[in-house]
């Protein structure tokens, strides 16, 4: 009977020591997973993060654009304006000087 308990204690104790390497082997796959998955998302971010800029790059592009645009259409309305206003006062200024030489 001795020997009974004594085989039971060796058995458990190897059960137990089995357990153990089974419980270290799933611990290390849990953690190998663990950082599988903490990479894979970490490259999902850096994509996601980088289509994101990529966005927000496009769209101030395209409002920098518009501003430029309805700024030169404004500068070149003033330049007309000025032209026309320049060519009025030319024409005035020729009939004085034209108005003294004839006076």
């Amino acid at each position: 009977m001795a020997m009974d308990t004594i085989e039971k204690i060796r058995e458990a104790e190897k059960a137990s020591e089995n357990a153990e390497k089974d419980a270290v082997i799933e611990a290390d796959r849990i953690v190998a997973e663990a950082e599988d998955q903490a990479s894979s998302l970490k490259v999902d971010l850096t994509k996601e993060a980088k289509a994101k800029a990529e966005s927000l790059i496009s769209e101030a592009k395209a409002k920098s654009e518009d501003i430029l645009s309805k700024a030169r259409a404004e500068a070149e309305e003033e330049t007309k304006a000025l032209r026309s206003e320049v060519g009025a006062k030319k024409d005035a200024a020729v009939k004085l000087i034209l108005d003294d030489l004839t006076a």
